[in-house]
Order: structure tokens, then sequence, then C-alpha cells
């Protein structure tokens, strides 16, 4: 009787700790020699040539638009949401503005509520701002109506 208990309890302890070595390992593949060194506390006196740039993000994964698009945003987000921001939020190309609908304004959304979902590890106020995001879009008049 308290032996299928141990049991569950058993795989249940394994899966979780499957679960946290996977979510290390792809933060861990993000980091840089010199943020790892920094994090445990290693004091690289002279970084050789190869590591003089390893705390930049590398971005030679990032398509041009979406680089351009990153370099040129401040940060943060305005008091009040606009629709240039909420464009940026949801990931809408301008290219994609011209074809705007309700359609792709679902998908965009879902894709964005995926990524940062508080039950997947997200910010709340991250969710919050893309259900925001959402909801101006849906009341611009760059949205076509059906």
């Amino acid at each position: 009787m308290v032996l299928p208990i141990i049991i569950g309890l058993g795989v249940t302890m394994v899966a979780l700790s499957v679960r946290s070595g996977l979510n290390a390992w792809t933060v861990y593949k993000t980091l840089s020699p010199l943020t790892i060194a920094k994090l445990n506390n290693i004091r690289i006196e002279n970084p050789t040539a190869g590591y003089r740039d390893a705390l930049k993000f590398k971005s030679s994964l990032i398509d041009e638009e979406l680089k351009n698009r990153l370099n040129q945003y401040q940060g943060g987000f305005a008091s009040r949401m606009t629709e240039p921001e909420a464009l940026l939020i949801l990931d809408i190309s301008a290219r994609e503005i011209n074809h705007l609908d309700e359609k792709l304004l679902k998908k965009k959304h879902r894709k964005a509520m995926v990524r940062n979902h508080p039950d997947r590890g997200g910010s709340p106020y991250m969710a919050a701002k893309i259900n925001e995001a959402k909801e101006v879009l849906e009341r611009s008049v760059l949205l076509r109506k059906r």
C-alpha cells in the first residue's frame, strides 16, 4: 500500500530533476566564458583577445531587420501603450502590418504568450503587457475587420 506512493514520489523527483537540469543547460548554453567566470566570482585579470567581446550579446543568429529594430528601441514601456509599442511587443514586422487581421493578431499573441507565460517560467508583468498589446491592436485602425 505504501510502495506505490514511494514509487510515485521517486518518479516525480527524477522527473523534476531532469526538467531542472534541462532548464539549467539551456541557460548555460547562452552564457559566455567571462559571464560564467563572473557568476562564479572568478576574477580574470587580463582577458585574452578571444574573450574581449565575450560579455556582449551574440547576435549572429538574429536576422538584420530584427537587429536594427532592437538597436533603435531604447527599452522600457510607455505609461500608456501605443500602437508602435504593441507592434514591437507582439513582433509584428512592417511587412505584416499590411496583412494584419484578427487571425494574424491571434497567432502573434499566442506565440508571444507561449514564450512568456508565467506558468512556463515567464513574467506575469510581461504577460499583462502582451495582453495589453493585443487589446490596443484590437481597437486600432491597423486591424482589418472582416
